[in-house]
């Protein structure tokens, strides 16, 4: 292996450490913003209410709240994210509270007319497949992020 190959490896390697690095720092940020989302949203599981009669409606009733309650974390952890979008990228997150639904939208600024979205998502929070959809969307961000950091450290 000549000199500039070990060299380029070396500089390969020192920049994947510096991406795991920050891949397990947002990880890090990610996971602590859904324990402090958890816990807030946690007060949605009515433990107060007598079970009495029909214990199974009552099992649903807590079932469809803990899966509301994980719908608003993965939301929260997409909006997490979008602040560490990189530069130059735009993200736009809007919640419909009547029609119950959630948009993201990242543009490059380039784009003036923001008609072609980088990345687009909308989930309604109504549909019985809201949370794998959120988390689908969570995992196109992120892959979306990861790739733009990294091509942005190439052409640095």
């Amino acid at each position: 292996m000549s000199h500039n190959e070990l060299k380029t490896a070396e500089q390969f390697y020192q920049a994947s450490l510096k991406n795991l690095n920050k891949a397990n720092e947002l990880h890090e940020k990610m996971e602590a913003t859904e324990r402090k989302t958890v816990a807030l949203f946690s007060r949605f599981i009515d433990s107060t209410k007598p079970i009495s009669g029909d214990v199974e409606l009552t099992a649903k009733d807590n079932l469809k709240a803990i899966q509301q309650r994980d719908v608003l974390a993965v939301i929260n952890s997409i909006v997490a994210m979008t602040l560490d979008m990189p530069k130059p990228f735009l993200a736009h997150c809007c919640a419909g509270s009547a029609i119950k639904s959630f948009d993201i939208y990242v543009w490059h600024p380039n784009d003036k007319d923001r008609e072609d979205a980088q990345l687009e998502g909308h989930l309604t929070f109504d549909k019985s497949s809201v949370l794998e959809e959120a988390l689908s969307l969570e995992s196109q961000l992120a892959e979306f992020i990861i790739k733009a950091k990294d091509n942005a450290e190439v052409t640095a």
